[in-house]
């Protein structure tokens, strides 16, 4: 049993560190969707304010913001895939913990069984023990 229960320790350990690395995923894409937002946001920016030579680089910008916002919408279709990605990791290293919640407190049962044994095996032979 307590092998088992070692086993199982090890497996939460490497699955909670799977989770963590699913939602360092997430977090980046995240950041990543935030950076283009902003690139999309700078250029639109200057191209208000900027009346001078703006009808030289309404091609280039326009381009750019179509390019940044192919790339914002599938950086958004990974994020999503990630999440679930993350979620199913979570809900798998929550299933292992409960089962090695599980194991431990039937391992404690099994303890206290064969104390209990013990203590009424030692009672039974009337031995020199004296219990306060």
């Amino acid at each position: 049993m307590k092998q088992r229960i070692r086993k199982i320790d090890r497996i939460l350990k490497v699955q909670e560190r799977l989770k963590q690395e699913a939602e360092l995923k997430v977090s980046l894409l995240e950041r990543e969707a935030a950076e283009l937002r902003a690139s999309q946001e700078a250029i639109i920016h200057s191209m208000n304010d900027h009346d001078t030579l703006h009808g030289l680089f309404v091609d280039v910008a326009a381009k750019r913001l179509q390019t940044l916002s192919t790339q914002e919408d599938q950086v958004e279709k990974a994020k999503v895939a990630q999440k679930g990605v993350a979620l199913e990791k979570a809900m798998q290293a929550k299933r292992t913990e409960k089962m090695l919640t599980n194991l431990r407190d039937q391992s404690r049962r099994e303890s206290e069984k064969k104390d209990l044994v013990s203590i009424l095996e030692t009672l039974a032979k009337g031995g020199s023990a004296s219990f306060p």
